[in-house]
């Protein structure tokens, strides 16, 4: 599945601005999005991250740089059972797969594990 994914649905720039990380969430379908600088995974932001900075008085114009969880779960392979404990866990709905220089290789969505299931 993963080979055919355009990673590029799941990825923000830093500089991006929370209308783009809304926009990049509902079109992706996981409920948060992989931050980049450059080739470099710097984070995820969430649509609860979004939420709050709009409860806090932002607007959808501004950078996203202050809602990003630089402090964030991945994968340093495509370890399917590894990420449905992360979601079981964490509540998590995508974990991303990185090298060791944090360039994203992969995604693994919640949707992934679930079709699984489904056709077993």
């Amino acid at each position: 599945m993963s080979q055919q994914r355009d990673l590029s649905d799941y990825v923000l720039d830093l500089s991006s601005t929370l209308l783009d990380a809304a926009q990049t969430i509902e079109q992706n379908h996981s409920r948060c999005a992989i931050v980049v600088t450059g080739e470099k995974v710097v984070g995820i932001i969430t649509e609860g991250d979004l939420l709050r900075g709009l409860l806090q008085g932002s607007t959808i114009y501004a950078d996203i740089k202050n809602f990003v969880r630089h402090d964030f779960k991945f994968l340093k392979n495509r370890d399917e059972a590894e990420a449905l404990d992360l979601f079981k866990t964490h509540g998590f709905t995508l974990v991303p797969v990185l090298d060791e220089d944090f360039r994203l290789i992969d995604v693994i969505p919640i949707s992934d594990i679930l079709e699984k299931v489904r056709l077993a």
